[in-house]
Protein backbone atom coordinates (compact mmCIF):
# COMPACT_ATOMS: atom_id res chain seq x y z
CA UNK A 1 0.00 0.00 0.00
CA UNK A 2 1.21 3.28 -1.33
CA UNK A 3 1.72 6.26 1.14
CA UNK A 4 -0.49 8.24 -1.24
CA UNK A 5 -3.09 5.01 -1.01
CA UNK A 6 -3.11 6.07 2.87
CA UNK A 7 -3.40 9.80 2.26
CA UNK A 8 -6.83 8.99 0.33
CA UNK A 9 -8.01 6.34 2.34
CA UNK A 10 -7.45 9.02 5.21
CA UNK A 11 -10.03 11.14 4.40
CA UNK A 12 -8.46 14.46 4.07
CA UNK A 13 -6.93 13.18 0.98
CA UNK A 14 -4.96 14.44 -2.05
CA UNK A 15 -4.67 18.74 -2.34
CA UNK A 16 -2.97 23.89 -4.50
CA UNK A 17 -3.56 25.17 -7.89
CA UNK A 18 -4.26 28.09 -5.56
CA UNK A 19 -5.00 28.31 -1.69
CA UNK A 20 -8.51 28.30 -0.71
CA UNK A 21 -10.36 31.58 -0.15
CA UNK A 22 -11.08 32.32 3.72
CA UNK A 23 -14.96 31.16 4.86
CA UNK A 24 -16.77 33.98 6.00
CA UNK A 25 -20.15 33.88 8.10
CA UNK A 26 -19.27 30.28 9.31
CA UNK A 27 -21.54 28.92 12.17
CA UNK A 28 -19.72 27.13 15.37
CA UNK A 29 -19.96 23.36 15.29
CA UNK A 30 -23.19 23.01 17.28
CA UNK A 31 -22.55 22.04 21.01
CA UNK A 32 -24.27 19.28 22.58
CA UNK A 33 -25.54 19.02 25.93
CA UNK A 34 -22.81 16.67 28.10
CA UNK A 35 -23.65 13.25 28.61
CA UNK A 36 -23.90 11.51 31.71
CA UNK A 37 -25.05 7.92 30.81
CA UNK A 38 -22.79 5.38 28.78
CA UNK A 39 -21.15 6.35 25.65
CA UNK A 40 -22.76 3.37 23.55
CA UNK A 41 -22.23 3.34 19.31
CA UNK A 42 -25.92 3.72 19.18
CA UNK A 43 -25.37 6.79 20.67
CA UNK A 44 -22.35 8.37 18.79
CA UNK A 45 -24.34 7.57 15.59
CA UNK A 46 -27.37 9.43 16.85
CA UNK A 47 -25.33 12.46 17.45
CA UNK A 48 -23.12 12.16 14.31
CA UNK A 49 -27.09 12.02 12.32
CA UNK A 50 -28.02 15.26 13.85
CA UNK A 51 -24.37 17.16 13.05
CA UNK A 52 -24.75 15.68 9.41
CA UNK A 53 -28.74 17.12 8.94
CA UNK A 54 -27.24 20.67 9.88
CA UNK A 55 -24.26 20.41 7.82
CA UNK A 56 -24.23 22.62 4.30
CA UNK A 57 -20.56 22.76 4.11
CA UNK A 58 -17.14 22.20 5.88
CA UNK A 59 -13.70 23.73 5.38
CA UNK A 60 -10.56 23.01 7.93
CA UNK A 61 -7.25 22.87 8.17
CA UNK A 62 -5.49 19.58 8.65
CA UNK A 63 -1.81 17.39 9.30
CA UNK A 64 -1.37 14.15 8.20
CA UNK A 65 1.43 12.17 9.23
CA UNK A 66 2.08 8.86 7.09
CA UNK A 67 4.08 6.24 8.48
CA UNK A 68 5.50 2.86 6.96
CA UNK A 69 6.52 -0.03 9.12
CA UNK A 70 8.89 -1.43 6.53
CA UNK A 71 10.64 1.67 5.89
CA UNK A 72 10.74 3.41 9.02
CA UNK A 73 9.94 6.57 7.27
CA UNK A 74 7.29 9.17 7.99
CA UNK A 75 6.16 11.48 5.65
CA UNK A 76 3.99 14.85 7.19
CA UNK A 77 1.31 16.62 4.89
CA UNK A 78 -0.38 19.83 5.40
CA UNK A 79 -3.14 22.02 3.95
CA UNK A 80 -6.19 22.49 3.40
CA UNK A 81 -10.14 21.25 2.24
CA UNK A 82 -13.30 22.92 1.44
CA UNK A 83 -16.25 20.63 1.56
CA UNK A 84 -19.85 21.20 0.09
CA UNK A 85 -22.88 18.64 -0.10
CA UNK A 86 -23.14 16.83 -2.36
CA UNK A 87 -19.69 15.75 -3.39
CA UNK A 88 -18.25 19.04 -3.67
CA UNK A 89 -14.65 18.80 -2.52
CA UNK A 90 -11.55 20.98 -3.05
CA UNK A 91 -8.48 19.46 -1.08
CA UNK A 92 -5.05 21.74 -1.18
CA UNK A 93 -1.32 19.88 -0.17
CA UNK A 94 -0.02 22.99 0.66
CA UNK A 95 3.49 20.94 2.48
CA UNK A 96 6.21 19.14 1.37
CA UNK A 97 4.77 19.53 -2.43
CA UNK A 98 2.08 21.38 -3.76
CA UNK A 99 -1.14 19.38 -5.17
CA UNK A 100 -5.04 20.41 -6.01
CA UNK A 101 -7.49 17.54 -5.80
CA UNK A 102 -11.01 19.15 -6.97
CA UNK A 103 -14.51 17.49 -7.30
CA UNK A 104 -16.78 18.84 -9.00
CA UNK A 105 -19.49 16.30 -8.13
CA UNK A 106 -18.81 14.59 -11.26
CA UNK A 107 -15.38 14.80 -12.11
CA UNK A 108 -12.21 14.70 -10.25
CA UNK A 109 -9.38 16.52 -10.87
CA UNK A 110 -5.59 16.38 -9.31
CA UNK A 111 -3.12 18.89 -10.22
CA UNK A 112 0.71 18.29 -9.54
CA UNK A 113 2.20 21.87 -10.42
CA UNK A 114 5.69 20.42 -10.11
CA UNK A 115 5.52 17.74 -12.72
CA UNK A 116 2.71 20.35 -14.58
CA UNK A 117 0.76 17.20 -14.75
CA UNK A 118 -3.39 16.93 -14.26
CA UNK A 119 -4.98 13.75 -13.28
CA UNK A 120 -8.41 13.35 -14.55
CA UNK A 121 -11.33 10.62 -13.38
CA UNK A 122 -14.90 10.66 -13.26
CA UNK A 123 -15.94 10.48 -9.32
CA UNK A 124 -17.15 6.66 -9.83
CA UNK A 125 -14.24 5.43 -11.57
CA UNK A 126 -11.93 7.36 -8.87
CA UNK A 127 -14.39 5.38 -5.77
CA UNK A 128 -14.18 2.46 -7.65
CA UNK A 129 -10.57 2.42 -7.65
CA UNK A 130 -10.61 3.18 -3.78
CA UNK A 131 -12.90 0.51 -2.67
CA UNK A 132 -11.97 1.16 0.87
CA UNK A 133 -12.55 4.91 1.00
CA UNK A 134 -16.02 4.86 0.30
CA UNK A 135 -18.07 6.59 2.82
CA UNK A 136 -14.93 8.36 3.63
CA UNK A 137 -15.07 10.93 1.03
CA UNK A 138 -18.16 12.27 2.32
CA UNK A 139 -17.41 14.88 5.14
CA UNK A 140 -20.95 15.36 5.65
CA UNK A 141 -21.85 11.64 6.14
CA UNK A 142 -20.20 10.68 9.11
CA UNK A 143 -23.26 8.87 10.25
CA UNK A 144 -23.44 6.56 7.69
CA UNK A 145 -19.88 6.22 7.94
CA UNK A 146 -20.47 4.19 11.12
CA UNK A 147 -22.97 1.70 9.32
CA UNK A 148 -20.85 0.49 6.48
CA UNK A 149 -18.02 -0.81 9.35
CA UNK A 150 -18.47 -2.64 12.79
CA UNK A 151 -17.88 -0.22 15.69
CA UNK A 152 -16.79 -0.06 19.18
CA UNK A 153 -16.30 2.05 21.53
CA UNK A 154 -12.15 2.15 22.24
CA UNK A 155 -11.54 4.61 25.03
CA UNK A 156 -14.31 7.11 26.99
CA UNK A 157 -11.77 9.98 29.13
CA UNK A 158 -13.13 11.18 32.34
CA UNK A 159 -15.35 14.18 32.35
CA UNK A 160 -13.81 17.77 32.12
CA UNK A 161 -14.57 20.47 34.35
CA UNK A 162 -17.88 21.22 31.30
CA UNK A 163 -18.84 17.53 31.93
CA UNK A 164 -17.58 16.51 28.42
CA UNK A 165 -15.38 13.71 27.60
CA UNK A 166 -13.12 12.46 24.93
CA UNK A 167 -14.28 9.34 23.08
CA UNK A 168 -11.89 7.25 20.57
CA UNK A 169 -13.94 4.85 18.47
CA UNK A 170 -12.52 1.82 16.42
CA UNK A 171 -13.66 0.90 13.32
CA UNK A 172 -12.96 -2.61 11.42
CA UNK A 173 -14.18 -4.36 8.22
CA UNK A 174 -17.80 -6.23 8.65
CA UNK A 175 -17.31 -9.87 8.07
CA UNK A 176 -17.83 -9.64 4.00
CA UNK A 177 -15.37 -7.26 3.34
CA UNK A 178 -12.79 -8.56 5.67
CA UNK A 179 -11.08 -11.03 3.23
CA UNK A 180 -10.31 -8.01 0.83
CA UNK A 181 -9.41 -5.20 3.13
CA UNK A 182 -6.06 -6.55 4.67
CA UNK A 183 -4.64 -5.18 7.82
CA UNK A 184 -7.53 -2.52 7.82
CA UNK A 185 -8.62 -0.32 11.04
CA UNK A 186 -9.79 3.08 11.57
CA UNK A 187 -10.04 5.22 14.44
CA UNK A 188 -11.90 8.17 15.12
CA UNK A 189 -11.68 10.67 17.74
CA UNK A 190 -13.89 12.78 19.07
CA UNK A 191 -15.04 15.14 22.02
CA UNK A 192 -18.81 14.80 23.54
CA UNK A 193 -18.85 18.91 22.82
CA UNK A 194 -19.60 18.40 19.42
CA UNK A 195 -19.12 14.45 18.30
CA UNK A 196 -16.87 15.76 15.06
CA UNK A 197 -14.46 13.35 14.49
CA UNK A 198 -11.47 16.15 15.01
CA UNK A 199 -8.79 13.18 14.49
CA UNK A 200 -8.70 9.89 12.59
CA UNK A 201 -5.88 7.45 12.43
CA UNK A 202 -5.98 4.44 9.61
CA UNK A 203 -3.68 1.39 9.10
CA UNK A 204 -3.58 -0.40 6.59
CA UNK A 205 -1.32 -3.01 5.85
CA UNK A 206 1.68 -1.83 7.05
CA UNK A 207 0.90 2.01 6.66
CA UNK A 208 -0.77 4.37 9.19
CA UNK A 209 -1.68 7.47 8.58
CA UNK A 210 -2.83 10.25 11.38
CA UNK A 211 -4.81 13.18 10.42
CA UNK A 212 -5.79 16.00 12.31
CA UNK A 213 -7.95 18.66 11.42
CA UNK A 214 -8.04 22.77 13.11
CA UNK A 215 -9.66 25.68 12.21
CA UNK A 216 -12.99 23.64 11.38
CA UNK A 217 -15.34 25.98 9.64
CA UNK A 218 -19.08 24.92 9.59
CA UNK A 219 -21.18 26.28 7.02
CA UNK A 220 -19.18 28.70 5.47
CA UNK A 221 -20.21 30.29 2.52
CA UNK A 222 -18.11 29.20 -0.45
CA UNK A 223 -17.61 30.54 -4.33
CA UNK A 224 -19.08 28.13 -6.90
CA UNK A 225 -15.81 28.34 -8.48
CA UNK A 226 -13.96 26.83 -5.81
CA UNK A 227 -15.28 23.30 -6.89
CA UNK A 228 -14.20 24.09 -10.54
CA UNK A 229 -10.86 23.05 -12.25
CA UNK A 230 -9.51 24.39 -15.63
CA UNK A 231 -5.99 22.68 -16.27
CA UNK A 232 -3.55 25.25 -17.07
CA UNK A 233 -2.58 26.08 -20.30
CA UNK A 234 0.39 23.05 -21.43
CA UNK A 235 -0.40 21.01 -18.65
CA UNK A 236 -0.33 17.32 -19.15
CA UNK A 237 -3.92 15.49 -19.22
CA UNK A 238 -3.30 11.77 -18.13
CA UNK A 239 -7.07 9.97 -17.93
CA UNK A 240 -8.45 7.51 -15.40
CA UNK A 241 -8.68 4.45 -15.99
CA UNK A 242 -6.33 5.07 -18.82
CA UNK A 243 -8.40 5.13 -22.15
CA UNK A 244 -5.52 4.21 -24.53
Amino acid sequence: MSAARALLLAAVLAAGARAAPAPTAAEAIPLQPPTTGPITVDLVVERLESLDSRMRSLSAAFVQSVRSEASGSTQVVSGTFAYRKKNLMRIEHLVPDRQTLVCDGTKVWVWRPANDQVVRSSLEAWKKSQPLAQGLLDFGNYAQLLKRYDVSVATVSAPDARGYREIALALSPRAPQRRDAGTFGLTLRLSTRDFFPRETELRLDGTSARTVFSDVRFNPRQPDDLFRFAPPAGADILDFPSQR
